[in-house]
C-alpha cells in the first residue's frame, strides 16, 4: 500500500491564539500543522519538519517578521517553500517589502478562512509538487488544490468537487469517511442537513465515466466514500 503523502503547513505568529485559529483553518482543511511563536522556535521546526508551505502572521511587520522571512529563505529546507504573509497593513509599500523579501503572497488580516486557504491552495499548485499528486489508475489529483486529469486531460471541477475529490484522493486507497465530507471548508455557509455532499459525488462521477478510465466513486454503506479502479471487485452503490 503507498504511504499517503502529509501536506504540512508551518504557522508562525507572535500571539498564541492568532496561530491556533490559523492552524484549526488549515487542519480542517487537510493540513499537518506546526505552530511557533518566535524565530528560534520557527528556524527550529522549519529545519525539522521540512513543511510544504509557511503562513508567517507577526505583529510587526518591518520587525522580526522580515528578520525570520529572510532565515527561512536560506535554509535548505524552505529555500523553495512558498511563505504567505498575513499582515494587518493596507499600505501598499509594507506589502511589497514583504514580497520582496521572499514571500510569495500577502494577506490583510483580519481575513475569511476560505480566502486563506484558497491562497494557500494557490501557492501550492504554483509549485508544482509531484509530492503533492496523487495517481489512482490513469487520474491524478493534487492533494491540496483539487485539480484532476485523466491522462492528460483536465477535468472541469467547480470548488465543491475538488474539494470532495481532493479528499477522497488523500484517503485513497482506504474510504473517506462521509463526517469528514460534510465538514469541508466550503460546506461553511451550507445547511449541513443537505444533500450536498451527495450532490457532488454525484457529479464527480458522471465526469470520471465521461473522461474515461475506468476510475469510480463507490459507496461504502454507513462508512463513506472511496475510489476504485476498473480491476477492482467490490460492488458500487
Amino acid at each position: 500500500m503507498a504511504a499517503i503523502p502529509t501536506i504540512s503547513a508551518l504557522v508562525l505568529a507572535e500571539d498564541p491564539t492568532t496561530s491556533g485559529v490559523v492552524a484549526r483553518h488549515l487542519a480542517r482543511a487537510g493540513f499537518l500543522v506546526h505552530e511557533a511563536h518566535n524565530e528560534h522556535d520557527a528556524i527550529r521546526r522549519a529545519s525539522e519538519a521540512t513543511p510544504d508551505v509557511v503562513i508567517l502572521d507577526l505583529l510587526l511587520d518591518d520587525g522580526p517578521g522580515t528578520n525570520v522571512c529572510r532565515r527561512l529563505r536560506e535554509l535548505p529546507s524552505t529555500e523553495d517553500v512558498p511563505i504567505l504573509a498575513l499582515t494587518g497593513s493596507h499600505d501598499v509599500a509594507t506589502k511589497v517589502g514583504l514580497l520582496e523579501l521572499g514571500c510569495d503572497d500577502c494577506l490583510v488580516r483580519p481575513c475569511e478562512p476560505e480566502e486563506l486557504i484558497a491562497r494557500v491552495h494557490v501557492l501550492l499548485r504554483r509549485r508544482g509538487n509531484e509530492r503533492l499528486v496523487r495517481r489512482i489508475g490513469p487520474l491524478r489529483v493534487h492533494l491540496v488544490g483539487g485539480d484532476a486529469w485523466i491522462g492528460t486531460q483536465a477535468l472541469d471541477l467547480t470548488a465543491g468537487e475538488r474539494a470532495i475529490i481532493s479528499t477522497l484522493a488523500r484517503a485513497y486507497p482506504a474510504v473517506a469517511q462521509r463526517a469528514a465530507l460534510d465538514r469541508l471548508p466550503w460546506r461553511a455557509a451550507t445547511d449541513v442537513s443537505s444533500n450536498v455532499t451527495e450532490v457532488l459525488v454525484a457529479r464527480l462521477r458522471h465526469k470520471l465515466a465521461a473522461a474515461g478510465g475506468g476510475v469510480e466513486i463507490r459507496t461504502v454503506r454507513r462508512t463513506g466514500y472511496r475510489f476504485a479502479t476498473g480491476n477492482s471487485t467490490e460492488a458500487s452503490a
